[in-house]
């Protein structure tokens, strides 16, 4: 019954993501004002401090980040009526500019490429051969995420906000999911002998990942 209710919440999640995306969309491209924009507005917010209070093991700081953030947002709506267009931009861009960070730092010299360390945990030994193509794909998703920031900066520069919100909001996820199909396709067609990890185990071995860093970095 847990695993079933873990995959629905999971499922529930990814639903509430896309719905929320969705709508700041239409309310930016459409200009939208009243109940339904503050909800866009305040709700993301609003999980976050729950978040924080609930589960954060550095509270304080996330407080402050969010409570900055949140007063940054509200005198962009305010005086430019332009609150979801910075809220929906600076997630995008923190989200993109981590993970640009966490994967590329794996990739000093002395350090385990991250995808090469999950790969490793998920499937155990590693021959040469997988090992260059895990570090190799690691860099790949180095410069997806560098593209994500700088598309979405030039589209924000010098295209119209309909658009930037387009690719911000409902290219995002597709995106994202069309490099890990990729990924997966690639792996298959260079490494078909390696067994098949599915996305779901992915994911969860990267959070672990991503949480052992974080308390590391915390001690």
């Amino acid at each position: 019954m847990r695993p079933a209710l873990d995959r629905a919440l999971k499922a529930l999640v990814v639903v509430a993501c896309i719905a929320w995306q969705l709508g700041v969309h239409a309310s930016i491209a459409e200009s939208e004002g009243g109940l339904w924009r503050m909800l866009l507005l305040w709700t993301p917010p609003a999980l976050l401090v729950a978040w924080a209070i609930a589960r954060s093991r550095n509270k304080a700081a996330w407080l402050a980040a969010l409570v900055a953030g949140g007063t940054l947002v509200y005198f962009i709506e305010r005086s430019a009526h332009m609150g979801l267009a910075a809220l929906s931009g600076l997630s995008h861009a923190a989200c993109y500019l981590f993970l640009l960070c966490y994967f590329g730092s794996t990739l000093a010299p002395g350090r385990e490429p991250l995808i090469t360390r999950i790969a490793r945990r998920v499937h155990g030994a590693l021959e040469p051969a997988m090992e260059r193509f895990t570090r190799n794909l690691t860099a790949a998703w180095c410069v997806f995420f560098a593209l994500q920031l700088v598309t979405s900066a030039l589209l924000l520069a010098f295209a119209p906000l309909q658009a930037w919100s387009l690719f911000v909001n409902l290219l995002n996820l597709p995106l994202l999911a069309l490099m890990f199909c990729g990924q997966f396709v690639v792996r298959a067609l260079r490494h078909p002998e390696m067994p098949r990890a599915s996305l779901w185990q992915v994911i969860r071995v990267f959070s672990q990942e991503a949480a052992l860093s974080g308390r590391a970095e915390v001690r």
